[in-house]
This record gives C-alpha cells, sequence and structure tokens, in this order.
C-alpha cells in the first residue's frame, strides 16, 4: 500500500499509551518475544513509528507484538486487537483446552507430528499468561477419576510405563531432539489408544501425564517453547483427571524450569512456590527434596537470597530421610540437588562455596544422565573462569566436549556457543587456544 494511503494506528497507539510505552520500549519487547521463538527481530523505535503510521509488519511479527503488549498489561492482547485487522487471529488458550483430556493429547501430538502445523506451532511466542495456574481445590469432584479394574489396566498401563523409562533413558543420554518425534507417535497412537478404555483410568492417565511432560521438556530442551507449553498444560489436565496431585506438582517445577529460563522470573518463582505447596505433604522426600531445590534457584534468580537458603535448608533435610542413597534415584537426587546448590552460591555470588557443590553433584550423577552431567560441568568450568582460573577452566570444559557429539540438545547447544564465545577473549593462551580448536572439531 502507498505511504499516502496509510492510516494512522491509533489503537496501537492507545495501547502503548496505556503501557507507558515509548517506541524504543515496544521495539525491545517484541525483539525479545521474539528470539524466545528462535525468531531473530532487530526492530527498533523507527520500526514502531512506521507500525504508527499504518505499516503492519510481516507474519509472524503481529503476535510477537500481541505476546508484548499482553506481558506488559497483564491481560490476553492478541493480533486483531492491535488494530491490524486482517492480522491472523490467535486464541488466548490453547484450543486444546476446550477438548477432552485424550481427544485434546491426540489432536495436539498429531498437530506436533505434521511439519506445517508444528512449524507454526514453534514460531509462536512463549505465552506469559499460560503460567497464571490455580490448581483445583480438593473438593468432591475436583480430582476423581473412575478406578481401574481388571488386567487390561495392568498391561495396558505397564506397557506405557516400559515406553516411559525407554524415553526417559534416551533423552538424559542424548537430550530431548532425540527420539521426539517417536514420543509424539506413541501418544497420538498406543497412549490416546489405551487412555480411552475406562476400565484403566486412572493409572493410565497418570502414565500417558508423565510421558506428556516428558514431552513438554524435550520440546522445551529444543527450545520450542510455545509447544512445550502446550505439552506442559495437557500434562496439568491428565493429571487433573487422573487425581494425581504429584505429577500436577511436577510439571508446575517443569514450567517453572522453563519460565526461568527465559528470564521470567517473577512468574517461575509463582509456578515453583505453587508446586511446592500443592505437594506438602503428599511427596515422598525424594520428591520434596527436588522441589525445593528448584525453587530455590528460582528464588536466587530473583533475588530473593534468605528464602532460596531456607528452602535449600528444607531440600536438605528432606534428603537426609531417603532410606537407601545408593540407589540410582537417591543419587540422581543427590547430583539434582548438589548442582542446584551450586547455582544458587553462584547467583549469590559466594564462588568458593559454589565450586566444590558442583563437583560433588559431578561425583554423585548417574553414568546415564549425560545431559544433566555436561551442564554441570559447563556450570563449573564458566564459574571457574570466572574465578580467573583459566587453565583449570579449560580442563573442566574438555570432558564437555568428549560428550557434545552424543548429544541433541538447543540448551545444551546454547551453554556450547556461549563457552566458546567466552574462551575467545583468551585465544592466545596455550590452553584457551587448544580447547577451541578441540570445539570445533566437536561442534562440526
Amino acid at each position: 500500500m502507498a505511504a499516502r494511503n496509510r492510516i494512522d494506528n491509533h489503537i496501537l497507539r492507545t495501547l502503548m499509551k496505556e503501557s507507558k510505552w515509548t517506541n524504543q520500549n515496544l521495539s525491545l519487547a517484541v525483539n525479545r518475544a521474539a528470539a524466545e521463538a528462535g525468531v531473530i527481530a532487530r526492530y527498533d523505535r523507527t520500526s514502531v513509528s512506521h507500525w504508527l503510521s499504518g505499516s503492519k509488519p510481516r507474519p509472524p511479527v503481529p503476535v510477537f507484538v500481541a505476546e508484548a503488549f499482553s506481558r506488559r498489561l497483564g491481560r490476553f492482547v492478541s493480533a486483531t486487537d492491535l488494530g491490524w485487522a486482517d492480522a491472523v487471529p490467535d486464541a488466548p488458550m490453547p484450543a486444546s483446552d476446550m477438548s477432552p483430556c485424550v481427544t485434546a493429547l491426540h489432536d495436539l501430538a498429531t498437530a506436533d507430528l505434521d511439519p506445517a502445523r508444528r512449524a507454526w506451532l514453534c514460531a509462536q511466542p512463549f505465552r506469559v499468561t499460560w503460567g497464571a495456574v490455580s490448581p483445583p481445590g480438593d473438593e468432591p469432584g475436583a480430582w476423581s477419576c473412575p478406578a481401574e479394574t481388571g488386567r487390561h489396566g495392568t498391561e495396558a498401563t505397564a506397557a506405557i510405563e516400559m515406553a516411559l523409562s525407554a524415553f526417559l533413558s534416551l533423552d538424559r543420554a542424548f537430550g530431548g531432539g532425540a527420539a521426539r518425534l517417536a514420543l509424539a507417535t506413541y501418544l497420538a497412537n498406543d497412549v490416546t489408544t489405551r487412555c480411552s478404555d475406562t476400565r484403566a483410568r486412572r493409572e493410565l492417565l497418570t502414565a500417558a501425564a508423565e510421558l506428556t511432560r516428558l514431552m513438554a521438556f524435550k520440546c522445551f530442551d529444543s527450545l520450542q517453547h510455545n509447544l512445550a507449553q502446550r505439552y506442559y498444560r495437557m500434562s496439568l489436565r491428565l493429571s487433573t483427571e487422573a487425581g494425581d496431585h504429584l505429577g500436577y506438582a511436577r510439571t508446575l517445577c517443569g514450567m517453572s524450569a522453563q519460565a526461568s529460563f527465559l528470564g521470567h522470573h517473577a512468574q517461575a518463582v509463582q509456578l515453583a512456590d505453587t508446586a511446592v505447596g500443592h505437594a506438602s505433604g503428599r511427596a515422598p522426600a525424594r520428591i520434596r527434596a527436588l522441589l525445593l531445590g528448584h525453587t530455590a534457584v528460582a528464588h536466587a534468580m530473583s533475588a530473593n537470597h534468605r528464602t532460596a537458603l531456607s528452602h535449600l535448608a528444607q531440600a536438605e533435610r528432606y534428603l537426609s530421610e531417603v532410606d537407601d542413597v545408593r540407589t540410582p534415584d537417591a543419587q540422581a537426587a543427590q547430583a539434582d540437588l548438589a548442582h542446584r546448590t551450586g547455582l544458587v552460591l553462584t547467583l549469590l555470588r559466594d564462588a568458593s562455596r559454589a565450586e566444590p557443590w558442583l563437583h560433588t553433584s559431578l561425583r554423585h550423577r548417574p553414568e546415564g544422565e549425560r545431559r544433566s552431567r555436561m551442564l554441570t560441568v559447563h556450570a563449573l568450568a564458566d564459574l571457574q573462569l570466572r574465578r580467573g582460573n583459566l587453565e583449570q577452566a579449560c580442563a573442566t570444559w574438555e570432558s564437555f566436549l568428549d560428550d557434545y557429539p552424543y548429544m541433541h540438545s538447543e540448551r545444551v547447544d546454547c551453554a556450547f556457543r556461549s563457552f566458546r564465545r567466552k574462551l575467545g577473549a583468551y585465544q592466545a593462551h596455550p590452553a584457551a587456544s587448544r580447547v577451541l580448536h578441540q570445539s570445533r572439531q566437536s561442534g562440526d
């Protein structure tokens, strides 16, 4: 459209006034929402001036503008609310939220398997408003589910649980990108078919919720944030229908970790606190320690240092109640809590105490949990580099590079690129030069 035929966008201008935003403020918020969806946007105040004077950005940018306003105003704003009448409409909630539970899971997994629909979902922004979760109350019917009966339910549940174990092992050893579409296929076909049988409703839905939570985490690990949110919300629905309070709390914890990764710290704290409160009195000691350890990190990232340390102390007490500390689950729990303690102390700028905890995490980490080990190694090497121990940091990071070719994880890729960029400043040093050369070989 020629410039002389454009009509000033008064609706957009009104939203900016309500938001108390300048053109620069809006452009930065849009760039951030786009970056979270993996879209590189370099808008500035001039771009916003063009929008105000009647031009419209190409898709999918209007949904990023809408998400920026949604975050600022604390309410859902759609692309069509911006004065762009021909924008593609977007729903305030996933459409699957309105469908029967198992049908919704089938529809979501089927969309994920279609390349065009998956690409559209992955290009959508992380929705901050979707993190406002209130668990159902304890009134009769809120969590009820018909009891399972018969041999069929036992066999069907055992099959799903065995598949869960296999997918979990693959995810931990090779990253979220490993077998992700295979899991989507399993959810769309086997899981939804089995869950449609009411003879084993509770156990099947609980197992399906676990698999769906794993799928959400795999999407998060692949930086497919909107898709991860949809699977997390689906897992919440399945846990509610199964009457699984513990599964519900663990899903909230996963949602909190995603929000924390993206820098939405207030939302991360709210979700983590809700998870801890919901699991109180219901979860075994190991799971309480896991939830409290994560919540400590969320609070530390929000500069709530006293609360973070209090949660860590509670987590340590619960972990001390675990009967057999030699089991793989107990070893993993110790590794997780030590890792999170190291992160909290790092955030509290107590590097001298943080480093031993990261070493402790590595000692306890089960061999098959390659991704977790790599992320701890990265945190340790990064801490050593910040403390000025360049040669030690390089030696630590070499073990990261040894594992890197096996990993299909965008989060690990981010860690790889971040540390290599930092080492670039020391490339004249022999140790840094050696490791940078190794990283180029590992990254090819």
